[in-house]
């Protein structure tokens, strides 16, 4: 009898201490679907920080930012005859208040399924959420996408989307919103001093991140992508910088949206 509650003790010693130790990933049972507001009407107002390539400096980006509202239309059938939301996006200056101002810019679809949330924006499918919620659940995002070595979409091949954080507060600006879901859609990079420089002009390099926020029967709140390359300078026999691209030269963009408010 000692001897098999020696055992029975050792046994349950082995399994509380093999439990130490493990992070327990945080689950959700909510659906993809719960963190959109998918009622007519219903919009986003964000600030909208667009990233592109300087028109006068081959290794610089400008940042050009605007208002842009994002309004919930109607169902419509996808290409695959599947129920989808049309979202029309409205764009208007920076510091504007006039809803006269108000100019349309974009149409894109997002599908919910039981298991899904994905957007067709451009013409690209995007699986944006994929059930169970759960940190450190992964998938391929951009599996839809025909992004091929060689062409502009390239950048987005082989994404692999990861939840990093789900059931804490994010802050777009200065205010805490509840109950978002943070995923990590990519994170790559070589040669990069930060996400907007190379280290240096005389190495190639490359950076492509982006991430997004989802707030819990919001919608997205908070967005952030930047992707380059960049091909170091070429220089003459003589060691000068020869054209065209005396400093190097970068290629890419990036977008950056933040909620300002919503109804």
């Amino acid at each position: 009898m000692h001897t098999f509650k020696a055992a029975l003790g050792l046994i349950l010693t082995a399994i509380f201490m093999s439990g130490c130790g493990k992070e327990t990933a945080s689950v959700t049972t909510d659906r993809p679907a719960d963190y959109l507001n998918l009622v007519s009407g219903k919009y986003i107002i964000y600030q909208l920080d667009s990233l592109v390539k300087s028109a006068t400096n081959d290794t610089a980006f400008e940042t050009h930012s605007y208002q842009a509202k994002d309004v919930m239309d109607t169902i419509v059938l996808d290409g695959t005859n599947r129920p989808s939301w049309r979202v029309y996006r409205y764009l208007r200056a920076l510091n504007s208040t006039n809803e006269a101002d108000w100019t349309a810019s974009d149409t894109y679809l997002v599908t919910p399924t039981s298991a899904n949330l994905e957007v067709v924006e451009n013409n690209l499918r995007y699986l944006k959420l994929a059930a169970p919620l759960s940190t450190g659940e992964t998938w391929m995002g951009n599996r839809y996408i025909a992004a091929t070595p060689g062409s502009e979409l390239e950048y987005l091949q082989a994404w692999q989307y990861s939840i990093t954080d789900i059931n804490n507060s994010f802050a777009p600006f200065d205010t805490p919103i509840d109950s978002c879901i943070t995923v990590l859609q990519t994170d790559e990079g070589s040669g990069y001093a930060d996400d907007r420089n190379p280290v240096s002009v005389d190495l190639d390099g490359y950076r492509t991140y982006s991430i997004e926020v989802y707030a819990k029967h919001i919608g997205l709140v908070y967005k952030n992508l930047v992707y380059w390359t960049f091909q170091k300078r070429s220089v003459d026999n003589a060691g000068n910088p020869s054209n065209p691209y005396p400093n190097g030269n970068k290629e890419g963009g990036g977008i950056r949206l933040r909620m300002i408010s919503h109804n």
